[in-house]
């Protein structure tokens, strides 16, 4: 039987026993799947190590605890072996929330929103992205969480990606073909660690495409075709990440 998978901010390192407190890890555990004394899951605390565990003691009351008993660890399912930011314009609440599900089980590094002349909101629920990129790589075997930053502006996204000197490319109907095609263009093809740029439904403005020129981030198409935000989330990592 395929055990359960939680994720633990408390390292576990070589620890024959861990003593979690955590109202939502006991909930989760004790109502939703309705696991008791004795039966097996296994924790992930980003450490690229799985934790095979039987729980030993779970305490309900206040304050709420969990305590395992570690059995033995091995390597995650997966761990991702490139930085990946994905700087994404901010779109309505329900798309965002997928995105950061699905760049989470694809293996992105860090998700940072950003604001884009035609962003259709300004705001963000950060805790509730989190939790969904958590149960992302609960789900997906990952072996860690992705970041996610606070809503930064595009200028500032920028700013940081010159600064730093980090590889990146934006995403635009009209770039070069974005490829993984040794013999074509470096600037069409993605770096080992890079920054993704993927604007909002409408596309980036004249002077957000002036700022990328100006900053020598090259545009990259992903075809011809008109993609919506998160399709072309999707596409760029699928093409960045699983294509070695």
């Amino acid at each position: 039987m395929r055990l359960h998978r939680f994720y633990t901010t408390n390292t576990i390192g070589s620890k024959k026993e861990i003593t979690i407190h955590s109202d939502e890890m006991v909930n989760q555990i004790s109502r939703v799947f309705r696991l008791k004394t004795g039966d097996g899951v296994i924790l992930f605390d980003g450490s690229g190590n799985d934790y095979e565990c039987t729980i030993s003691d779970l305490h309900k009351g206040q304050p709420c605890s969990i305590t395992f008993k570690v059995e033995k660890h091995g390597p995650s399912r997966y761990m991702p072996d490139r930085e990946i930011a994905l700087c994404v314009a901010v779109v309505k609440k329900d798309t965002f929330e997928w995105i950061v599900e699905k760049a989470t089980e694809l293996g992105v590094t860090k998700i940072i929103p950003i604001v884009a002349e035609r962003s259709e909101k300004k705001n963000l629920n950060k805790e509730r992205l989190n939790k969904i990129a958590v149960e992302a790589s609960e789900q997906s075997g990952r072996g860690n969480v992705p970041i996610i930053h606070p809503i930064i502006s595009l200028q500032e996204s920028i700013k940081w990606v010159v600064e730093k000197k980090i590889p990146a490319a934006a995403f635009h109907l009209d770039g070069e073909i974005y490829t993984q095609d040794r013999s074509a263009p470096a600037r069409s093809r993605p770096a080992q660690n890079t920054e993704l740029f993927i604007g909002p439904e409408g596309g980036w403005s004249p002077t957000e495409i002036e700022m990328f020129h100006t900053n020598k981030i090259p545009l990259v198409s992903l075809g011809k075709q008109v993609l919506r935000t998160e399709t072309a989330v999707v596409a760029a990592l699928s093409l960045t990440l699983l294509n070695k």
